[in-house]
């Protein structure tokens, strides 16, 4: 599996995913021409993409869907809350209505995702999760952000992953001394907001196990984070559970780029003990 980063950040997010013999967009928070830009500069290519799948409807994440789908014909996946949501809507025929916890196929491929509830200030709001699934074992990749808390099923419901885009929102201290208006710092550290530091950190030690190959950083804020701040919270977590996941923090500025993750990083036993655990 391939999973390349294009954009991170409340000024657009986007990422392609492909394994299986497929690919998928994940998110439109940016316009056509720059999230083929950014695309072709991490050596990679949306023009085949088999769907976007939209995480929630908020401008950062879906803003673009529509554009998007109409001039590339991508069929996109969202709940029914994101698709009634989006300010523009993607044409009718091209709307595909998920329902979260469901594994769902890409076309005939090996590729499988499914849509994680989260709580956040949105309609039906979702991470996703992906696998590719192959005689030589499965890999597993999933992208969390947009969360205001951590409830206690979540990492459950992820298992064991080789891959984890994570979002590192803000550091507090930062938050409350920043320039934000007061109640958009309350809606930030709210129970639907974003996750802080130290809470994507939690959640970091409950997802950490032996076969993770890549942490990604998420949606760092501009101006409530820094990435030192970001990358000490996920450092002590990786150190403290003997991890050897490399690191990577992602960026609205540019493309991180792809990073790859290969059948057999899990042992087939494991594997097959995570299968029985999500189903």
């Amino acid at each position: 599996m391939r999973v390349t980063i294009l954009s991170s950040g409340s000024g657009g997010n986007c990422a392609l995913i492909e394994g299986g013999g497929a690919s998928v967009l994940l998110d439109a928070g940016l316009p056509l021409r720059e999230t083929r830009t950014r695309a072709l500069a991490a050596g990679a290519s949306i023009e085949c993409a088999d769907a976007l799948l939209i995480t929630h409807e908020h401008a950062d994440h879906g803003g673009c869907a529509g554009v998007l789908a109409r001039k590339l014909g991508f069929p996109v996946w969202a709940t029914r809350g994101t698709h009634e949501g989006l300010r523009d809507r993607p044409p009718e025929e091209l709307r595909v209505e998920v329902e979260s916890l469901q594994w769902l196929r890409v076309g005939l491929s090996d590729l499988w995702a499914r849509a994680v509830p989260l709580p956040h200030d949105a309609s039906e709001p979702v991470a996703w999760m992906f696998e590719e699934r192959g005689e030589a074992g499965c890999v597993r990749a999933a992208v969390i952000t947009d969360l205001g808390h951590v409830p206690e099923t979540l990492a459950a419901q992820f298992g064991l992953l080789d891959l984890l885009v994570l979002e590192f929102n803000h550091d507090v201290q930062m938050l409350l001394e920043g320039p934000y208006p007061y109640p958009l710092k309350q809606r930030v550290r709210g129970d639907y907001g974003h996750l802080s530091n130290a809470q994507a950190a939690q959640l970091l030690m409950q997802l950490c196990h032996p076969g993770l190959s890549h942490v990604v950083l998420a949606h760092l804020s501009e101006h409530n984070n820094t990435q030192s701040l970001a990358r000490a919270a996920a450092d002590a977590v990786l150190a403290r559970t003997q991890s050897g996941a490399r690191l990577h923090i992602g960026s609205v500025q540019r493309p991180l780029g792809t990073l790859s993750v290969q059948p057999g990083n899990l042992p087939m036993v494991r594997w097959r003990a995570a299968q029985i655990a999500l189903f």
